[in-house]
């Protein structure tokens, strides 16, 4: 009884104290006795690529879908990738994304993963409470050699109409897909060479869908509609407009194909071709088949159903779909912003951009010339007239070590000055500017310390990202982290002196766009140039039918004409450009310049496209410093900015 009153005593005296001890116990004990997601309650399945398929130098789409079984959680599902090597350098780390696990219910997501970690075989692991409650093999099968194209439909029969169909000597390989198997990102649908839908199709898609897919198109991509209505905004104004349906004479489908004879009578909804559309088969009355281009890309419309059974039946149908790819290739004016993103020779080999780091600078060979000679003079001839002069010549087993202590002290003060105060950065990237004020965007970042530590950089929300590493370093945890607004890049416990790539590419909604007004008259080429984004351009160049016009700086909102005397004949522009911008042919620039061949090899020179190509030393959010406050010494950043813009010819008197 007196230790029960003592403790009640102490209780009285120390109230607070009491009180917060019982909250602390309170909120251990509904920690302990919360519900966490067990193995048996949570289930997961993936859909790797389209339709199984996927290529492996692209970023390809993960369709996640969850069954939760238990109480409401959050959760993220983790990736582990590694890769294959470029250059020196290798692909490693860890990619996560959160999920919300819904009480008793379902949910699904679509994740970005490269197709390099799916070669070698990896595991998605759903983690809940720091615990890997279920995993998920991904596995599909790479292809190469083929044109991938999707068919969005219900029915896994709906791609026979593309049965024996090539482009461009290259086979097609259709795949069907649900309306909910498309991606959520521009980048992941890089895999298609096409895509099929209805008009139906088209409205079944998701707000985040159909921008993902517009952004694609926009992009470079193909996207063919079947039948006439209207369409999620984002695809604007279609070729063909929708009217009554009817039984139309689809033999002016035989000229387009260039078979012998057309299919007959088919079923049609067409009202008009629109003023803006190019008519491929069929008349403005009552068009058959119609494109226009969207962005760097194309729509192409077909007034009917492909799965008419009149053209299934037709032996001209193979043909038909042959030619109309074949055709998309020739009305292509520019090259894609995505292709190969993630190729050694590709987008990736703008890591070798850490080859132009300097961990030193150095002082001249001059400097040490003299501190050698200097010690020379000190330890010779001054040494021994000093110590002859005051007759201590038996000092000299003290004087001379210890002018060689104070040279060897000196030679480290003066190493130490000449080393950086901070991080070293080397950036490059590329914008390519699709003319609406949109921009795909992509670039490698390499960073060095002469301090081991952690890096941690924010980027868009949207991109995606890899870390590379040197195949002679030690693994760094390396983890990219996707959600809360923006994707966060991890790397820590970084040794000093060793080389770190961060590799991202994402699409900017708000780049701005180069305004151009461009004619062609007489040979020559004229018009307005004005820089509407938010980055001073420098050495600005205008590429057009075997002429090279240069209109030097423009900054922010600068407008310039271009004349005659500005344009110089070329034969091979991107070495003529070199010489006029030195940027990319030294230091950091060598990379671009490397690059920029590759870049533009899709593009067609004699189309009526112009392009338009600069430099820039900052503007891309893929190459933003770390965020962590770490001193930065030295950063290097050079952006290379284009965009296509089209030139209108204008008729000559006579003509």
């Amino acid at each position: 009884m007196r230790f029960v009153s003592r403790c009640l005593e102490a209780l009285g005296r120390y109230r607070a104290l009491a009180c917060a001890a019982i909250t602390a116990a309170s909120l251990v004990g509904s920690m302990l006795l919360a519900p966490v997601a067990s193995a048996d309650s949570v289930s997961m399945a993936t859909a790797v690529g389209y339709g199984g398929y996927y290529v492996a130098d692209a970023w390809v789409p993960v369709h996640v879908v969850v069954r939760n079984e238990g109480p409401a959680n959050m959760a993220k599902l983790v990736l582990r990738v590694g890769g294959p090597s470029i250059g020196d350098r290798r692909v490693t780390g860890v990619l996560t994304w959160p999920l919300w696990l819904p009480k008793d219910g379902d949910t699904s997501t679509f994740i970005d993963v490269p197709g390099s970690a799916l070669g070698q075989g990896t595991a998605l692991d759903l983690v809940v409470g720091g615990r890997v409650v279920t995993s998920s093999w991904l596995g599909g099968n790479s292809v190469s050699h083929v044109d991938l194209v999707g068919v969005v439909s219900d029915s896994s029969q709906a791609t026979q109409f593309l049965a024996g169909t090539s482009a461009d000597g290259t086979p097609v390989l259709p795949v069907a897909l649900k309306a909910y198997d498309l991606p959520t990102s521009a980048q992941a649908l890089a895999n298609l060479s096409a895509l099929v839908a209805s008009v139906d199709e088209l409205r079944a898609l998701s707000a985040a869908q159909a921008r993902a897919l517009a952004n694609w198109v926009a992009q470079g991509g193909l996207l063919i509609v079947t039948g006439t209505g209207d369409v999620p905004s984002e695809f604007g104004q279609l070729p063909i407009s929708p009217g009554a349906f009817q039984v139309v004479n689809g033999d002016p489908l035989a000229n387009f194909a260039g078979t012998g004879g057309g299919p007959g009578q088919i079923e049609s909804t067409a009202g008009q071709a629109a003023a803006w559309a190019r008519l491929w088969a069929g008349s403005n009355a009552e068009p058959l088949v119609a494109s226009e281009t969207f962005g760097r890309g194309q729509i192409w419309q077909t007034a009917f159903s492909p799965l008419d059974p009149d053209l299934l039946a037709w032996s001209g149908n193979a043909q038909m779909w042959t030619a109309l790819f074949h055709d998309a290739n020739l009305a292509q004016t520019a090259d894609v912003a995505i292709s190969g993103l993630l190729r050694p020779t590709g987008g990736l080999g703008l890591t070798s951009v850490g080859d132009a780091l300097e961990p030193l600078r150095m002082p001249g060979l001059s400097t040490f010339a003299l501190v050698l000679l200097a010690y020379l003079v000190a330890a010779g001839p001054v040494a021994f007239f000093v110590l002859r002069r005051v007759r201590r010549a038996a000092l000299a087993w003290v004087v001379l070590p210890a002018l060689s202590g104070l040279t060897t002290v000196g030679i480290f003060a003066l190493g130490g000055s000449s080393r950086p105060a901070g991080l070293l950065m080397n950036g490059v990237g590329v914008m390519d500017l699709l003319g609406d004020g949109r921009a795909f965007e992509y670039g490698a970042l390499a960073m060095m310390s002469p301090d081991s530590g952690d890096e941690i950089l924010r980027l868009p929300a949207a991109d995606d990202v890899l870390t590379l590493q040197s195949d002679t370093e030690p693994v760094a945890n390396a983890q990219i982290e996707h959600g809360g607004g923006a994707t966060r890049v991890s790397l820590a416990d970084v040794p000093r002196w060793h080389v770190r790539y961060v590799f991202a590419s994402g699409f900017d909604e708000a780049a701005g766009r180069i305004q151009c007004n461009f004619k062609e008259a007489y040979g020559l080429l004229f018009g307005t140039v004005t820089n509407e984004t938010r980055m001073t351009l420098s050495d600005v160049a205008v590429v057009y039918d075997g002429m090279l016009v240069k209109l030097g700086t423009l900054a922010p909102g600068q407008t310039r004409s271009l004349n005659a005397s500005q344009e110089v004949q070329t034969s091979s522009w991107i070495s003529d450009y070199g010489l006029y911008n030195r940027q990319l042919t030294h230091g950091i620039g060598r990379t671009l310049g490397a690059y920029l061949s590759g870049l533009v090899a899709g593009w067609h020179s004699g189309s009526a496209e112009a392009l338009v190509v600069a430099t820039a030393s900052r503007g891309l959010l893929e190459l933003s410093a770390p965020s962590n406050q770490r001193a930065v010494a030295s950063e290097k950043t050079l952006v290379l900015v284009r965009e296509y813009a089209p030139v209108m010819p204008v008729v000559e008197a006579g003509s």
